[in-house]
C-alpha cells in the first residue's frame, strides 16, 4: 500500500509540474507578431478554421507574401489558405502538409521551393516561428524529435525556454488569452505595402544571402532537401492531393537561377510538376516597384502575380471556375481592398 501511495504521489507531482509548465508556457509565449507579420493569427487561425479548402499553399515567407486567397476566390470562387512560416525548412514543410491534410481535403497543394535554393540558418527565431503555433500532436512530436536541430529542441518542445524573459512585457491579454481567438481574414497572406526602407535606397539585403545561395548544395543540407521533396510527394499522393512545386517571383532571381534549375531537373526526374514563375516576369509585368524587398512581392506585385497565376492555372485546367458566392469571403475581400492602400 505504501509503495502504491508513493507511486501515486510521484504521478501527481509530475502531473502538477507538467500542468504548471504548460500554463506558464501559454502565458509567456508570444501571442502573435505585430501586423502584417501576425503569424499567430495566420498559422493559429488555420487550426481554428472550420471550412474546407480546394487549394492550399505551403513554404516560407515567399509563399505567404505571394499567394492571395481572397483575390483567387474573387476571381474563381476557389477557397484556399496559405500555411507557411518565415524561413521554414522544406523538411518542416512536409510536416505542415501532413498536419493540413489530416484536417482539410485540398485537391491541389502548391509548395514554394525557396527553402531549398539557399542554406537556411535554422536559429531559434526560425524554429519558434514554425513550432509556436502548431498544436501538439504525434506529427509535431516526431517533427521535433527527428528534424529540429538538437540545440533548439528544448524551445521547440517548451517555448517557455525562449520566452521566460518576457516578465516585464506581460499584459492582461497574456493571462487571459485563448488560442481559439486566432483568426486571419487574409487566409494566411501577408500584405506588404510599398518597399522596405533599405530596398528603396538600393538593392536591400541581397548581399546577405549570397553565401547561403552558394552553400545550397552542401552535402547534408542538400540530402535533407531531396528527402523532403520525396516525403512531400509521398504524403500528397497518399492523401489524394495533387502537388505542384513552384518558385514564386523574386527580384534577385539571378542569385538563385542555377539553384532553381538544379531542383527543376531533380523534380522532372521524379515526374513531379514544377513551375518557375520567374520565367514569366515580362508577361506578369513585374518591375522593382512591385517588390517590398529583393525576396518578397508587395501587394501591388502580388495582385499582378495572382491574376497571372489564376489565368495560368485555368489554361492548364488546374483551376475550375466556380461561383464566388460566400458572403463572408466577399466581405473579407472588401476589407482587403480597403486595407491594401
Amino acid at each position: 500500500m505504501k509503495k502504491f501511495l508513493k507511486i501515486l504521489k510521484s504521478i501527481i507531482f509530475i502531473s502538477i509540474i507538467i500542468w504548471g509548465s504548460l500554463e506558464l508556457n501559454n502565458i509567456f509565449i508570444r501571442k502573435s507578431l505585430s501586423k502584417p507579420w501576425d503569424m499567430g493569427n495566420k498559422i493559429g487561425g488555420f487550426y481554428n478554421e472550420k471550412e474546407d479548402y480546394n487549394v492550399m499553399f505551403f513554404g516560407t515567407s515567399h509563399s505567404y507574401c505571394s499567394f492571395e486567397p481572397l483575390v483567387i476566390y474573387e476571381k474563381t470562387g476557389i477557397k484556399s489558405y496559405v500555411l507557411a512560416s518565415q524561413s521554414q525548412p522544406l523538411k518542416i514543410t512536409a510536416n505542415y502538409i501532413r498536419d493540413a491534410l489530416k484536417r482539410k481535403n485540398p485537391r491541389v497543394i502548391f509548395v514554394d521551393i525557396n527553402a531549398a535554393i539557399y542554406k537556411i540558418d535554422e536559429d531559434t527565431s526560425v524554429v519558434n516561428s514554425y513550432c509556436d503555433y502548431m498544436p501538439l500532436s504525434l506529427n509535431k512530436i516526431k517533427m521535433i524529435a527527428k528534424k529540429v536541430p538538437y540545440k533548439n529542441k528544448p524551445s521547440a518542445i517548451l517555448p517557455l525556454v525562449t520566452y521566460h524573459s518576457r516578465w516585464d512585457e506581460l499584459k492582461d491579454e497574456d493571462f487571459n488569452f485563448n488560442k481559439s481567438s486566432y483568426s486571419d481574414y487574409l487566409k494566411g497572406y501577408v500584405l506588404l505595402k510599398n518597399k522596405s526602407q533599405s530596398f528603396s535606397k538600393g538593392d536591400g539585403d541581397i548581399d546577405d544571402f549570397r553565401e547561403g545561395a552558394r552553400n545550397f548544395n552542401e552535402k547534408k543540407y542538400l540530402e535533407e532537401n531531396l528527402e523532403a521533396f520525396d516525403e512531400i510527394m509521398e504524403v500528397a499522393n497518399k492523401n489524394g492531393a495533387r502537388v505542384i512545386f513552384v518558385k514564386t517571383p523574386i527580384y534577385d532571381y539571378d542569385l538563385y537561377s542555377k539553384n532553381i534549375k538544379y531542383f527543376e531537373k531533380y523534380l522532372k526526374e521524379k515526374n513531379a510538376e514544377f513551375v518557375d514563375f520567374n520565367k514569366f516576369t515580362k508577361e506578369i509585368n513585374l518591375s522593382k516597384s512591385d517588390f517590398y524587398d529583393p525576396h518578397h512581392l508587395n501587394v501591388v506585385g502580388a495582385e499582378k502575380f495572382n491574376l497571372f497565376f489564376i489565368d495560368f492555372m485555368e489554361k492548364n485546367k488546374i483551376f475550375e471556375e466556380n461561383l464566388a458566392s460566400d458572403k463572408s469571403w466577399q466581405e473579407n475581400f472588401k476589407k482587403y481592398n480597403i486595407n491594401k492602400f
